[in-house]
């Protein structure tokens, strides 16, 4: 099997615990089709102020697409995604108002590849009143016969105040990286473990998940987090419990529960062939307290 990316490690597995997921607000969201090569689609949400986006979204021949989108908040954004643009290469770039990031993914061609590599590159003249110049590398490398892929992510930003000072050169620092495991005995089941430096502890901060599909309509994920600092103090971790079941007629109820006394239910209705309804509740720390939310998201 080919060896997934690094921010991949634990894809299947994030969308369990996202906060969105069941903190929805209340949600419209309208997709059409014009034809097999444009799609609309119009967002409208409404989770302490509104907000409104619009896709347009152009498919072109060898799946590549240009991606049109007019957000109230961010403005105008265009993407264009460039899959294989020469062999194995993606490339797919970003531009909003006066930023722009460029993304490339390269994978080798065959079944057995045993490693991949992605990197991006981000700008922006104007950033809160300073240039913001950030890379960011990854690499991953995998053993079929263990079933186990290693892999790790450095990210390097240079920051310089636009002032009428002397002009510096580049300044460049390392932001941050993370090493991650993932392990994969079956295809019903995995485990990843990811770590990541903490500087206020001058420690480590690690997180470990194990994801078991227990059926074909059930699947169970728990996930631990915490922290070590160099003198090797433990500090309690959270740990998050799950699930996910596939109810009849295409519904599908999710729901987690972890140690800070936060939980969340989320369950999906298809009410016909091309409408879905979303209800979620959830209970959040925020700031010391406990924040009860409910919400909607209305599919078309």
């Amino acid at each position: 099997m080919s060896v997934p990316f690094f921010s991949d490690f634990t894809k299947k597995t994030k969308d369990f615990f996202k906060h969105d997921k069941y903190a929805l607000g209340q949600v419209v969201e309208i997709s059409q089709k014009c034809g097999s090569d444009i799609k609309l689609k119009a967002k409208i949400s409404n989770a302490g102020a509104v907000k409104s986006k619009f896709t347009a979204t152009l498919k072109r021949p060898n799946n590549r697409e240009i991606e049109i989108t007019e957000d109230l908040k961010k403005g105008m954004t265009l993407k264009v995604k460039v899959p294989a643009l020469y062999k194995s290469l993606d490339v797919e770039s970003e531009h909003t108002n006066g930023d722009v990031e460029v993304t490339a993914k390269y994978r080798p061609s065959g079944s057995n590849a045993f490693w991949n590599a992605k990197a991006s590159a981000y700008y922006n003249p104007s950033f809160k009143g300073a240039r913001v110049c950030r890379s960011t590398a990854s690499f991953a490398v995998g053993y079929d016969q263990l079933n186990l892929s290693v892999g790790g992510q450095m990210t390097v930003e240079d920051t310089c105040k636009n002032d009428k000072g002397a002009v510096r050169g580049a300044d460049p620092y390392v932001k941050g990286y993370k090493l991650g495991f993932l392990y994969t005995p079956t295809k019903e089941s995995l485990y990843s473990v990811i770590y990541t430096p903490d500087e206020e502890s001058n420690g480590m901060e690690y997180s470990f998940t194990a994801f078991r599909r227990m059926s074909d309509k059930c699947s169970l994920v728990v996930r631990a987090e915490g922290k070590v600092d160099t003198k090797l103090t433990s500090f309690p971790p959270t740990v998050a419990l799950s699930g996910g079941w596939t109810v009849g007629g295409g519904n599908y109820l999710q729901a987690f529960v972890n140690s800070k006394k936060e939980w969340g239910m989320a369950y999906k209705v298809k009410v016909s062939q091309g409408v879905n309804l979303n209800l979620g509740v959830a209970a959040f720390l925020n700031d010391g307290q406990m924040d009860t939310q409910f919400g909607y998201k209305l599919q078309v």
